[in-house]
């Protein structure tokens, strides 16, 4: 999962699904979310270090050299400790056995006319435990009441979900987690160790002195720049907050419209920017918070895990063979159809999509709902088939052609392999029958 989709994921679906159009309503602005977040051009530019030494009047050369080398010995020094800096931080998250944090989102809401936009904040209190197992809740109001309540165990894949206001409590079976069953920060941690980081300057807070760092890259995906800010605390070298996008894309506390008065009738709601802040470390926490048992007085809902079945994988290959102009795509993974691809589709207006166009937003849509985020055939592939033996040669294959084969798997608990067919049919095949040789 790119880290860019996560502000849409995280945003959405920890949401309380209450019916079916409350969910069609969330589920546009999500999908509109990320295809409208990430602004074009930078708040504020980065000072050119090189344009400044350029233009300082220096009287003596001499002077100029030895002020010159003196910037780089320090700048050589920073960097020198980079690598230190951040086995710390890595070192830290990995040796936790708890961790708290806090995660707020900025929301550009957009009035009913159209004409005005102004900015929201949710703010979601947050807990790890080792083992994988996390806590969330939602204070959506302003007095603070508890309106939702998350408890995910994703080693075991369930999740326990609370609604304090009607007593009620779902308790789920999952089929992914948008949470990682490694730990908390896991991503972070991975990120800060394979990349590097841009140094951007200090930051003062309450605890004290914080470097800011930060990755700056051009989204291929969505073709656009993109970033992270990694605040780390000059001190203790600790991680202490995350900002997605970074602040050279979208800066809170600079964005003009952040003065701008709430409406009470809105059209949109387009999370912008997310950032997980007052992270602290093993903090002692009751076992009781993380128990996937609701409390004393709560009704109580079971949902087991939902499947996908051959026919439903199937159907997912025509649909999109359908989008392709009725040939079936390149590849499968690890994606069928790219988030820009997709996002162009979001951006046009249902009448002015075409039948294919909406039939593939209808049904991924559908599926992520469904909290299959692996869409049918990943699901599919996951749930049904013996490790490794799905091939997918679809590429070049017109719907439709009933002598080519599109993809194999075998099934779990099944000796025989199954071929799907441009003409969508399914057939079991033997293994000598198949194009590459795959063990019998």
């Amino acid at each position: 999962m790119r880290p860019s989709d996560k502000i849409e994921k995280l945003f959405t679906q920890t949401h309380v699904k209450t019916n079916s159009d409350v969910d069609k309503v969330v589920l546009d602005d999500a999908v509109r979310a990320m295809s409208k977040s990430k602004q074009k051009t930078p708040v504020y530019n980065k000072p050119d270090i090189r344009r400044m030494i350029m233009k300082s009047r220096m009287t003596k050369s001499a002077a100029a050299a030895v002020i010159i080398i003196a910037v780089l010995t320090i700048t050589n020094s920073f960097n020198s400790n980079h690598g230190t800096v951040f086995a710390q931080v890595s070192n830290q998250i990995d040796k936790a056995k708890t961790i708290t944090w806090k995660e707020t989102f900025y929301i550009q809401v957009t009035s009913k006319d159209g004409k005005r936009t102004w900015i929201e904040t949710e703010t979601r209190q947050c807990a790890y435990k080792v083992p994988g197992l996390y806590r969330v809740i939602h204070n959506e109001t302003v007095h603070g009441q508890v309106k939702h309540e998350i408890i995910t165990d994703t080693i075991n894949l369930k999740q326990l979900s609370l609604v304090p206001e009607t007593s009620k409590a779902t308790l789920s079976e999952l089929a992914t987690t948008i949470y990682d069953s490694r730990g908390a920060f896991y991503w972070e941690k991975e990120y800060i160790k394979e990349h590097n980081l841009e140094w951007v300057g200090k930051r003062k807070a309450e605890i004290g002195e914080i470097n800011v760092f930060r990755s700056a890259f051009w989204d291929k995906a969505d073709n656009e720049d993109w970033s992270y800010d990694f605040w780390i605390d000059a001190e203790t070298k600790q991680l202490i907050a995350v900002q997605i996008p970074g602040s050279d894309i979208y800066d809170p506390e600079k964005d003009p419209v952040r003065k701008n008065p709430p409406e009470t009738d809105w059209s949109t709601k387009t999370p912008i920017c997310s950032i997980k802040h007052d992270i602290n470390y093993d903090v002692e926490l009751d076992e009781a918070l993380f128990r996937l048992e609701p409390p004393e007085g709560y009704t109580i809902q079971t949902e087991h895990r939902k499947q996908v079945t051959e026919e439903e994988m199937i159907n997912f290959l025509g649909i999109l063979a359908e989008y392709y102009n009725k040939s079936f795509p390149e590849q499968l993974f690890p994606v069928a159809v790219t988030s820009d691809k997709l996002n162009a589709i979001e951006a046009k207006s249902e009448n002015s999509r075409t039948t294919a166009e909406q039939k593939l937003l209808e049904t991924i849509n559908h599926y992520k709902m469904a909290n299959l985020n692996m869409l049918p055939i990943g699901h599919f592939i996951e749930d049904h088939t013996i490790k490794n033996s799905f091939r997918y040669i679809g590429k070049g294959v017109h719907l439709g052609d009933q002598d080519r084969i599109v993809c194999w798997y075998k099934l779990k608990d099944s000796n025989t392999y199954r071929a799907v067919y441009g003409d969508l049919t399914v057939d079991d095949i033997e293994p000598e029958d198949l194009p590459l040789k795959v063990e019998p």
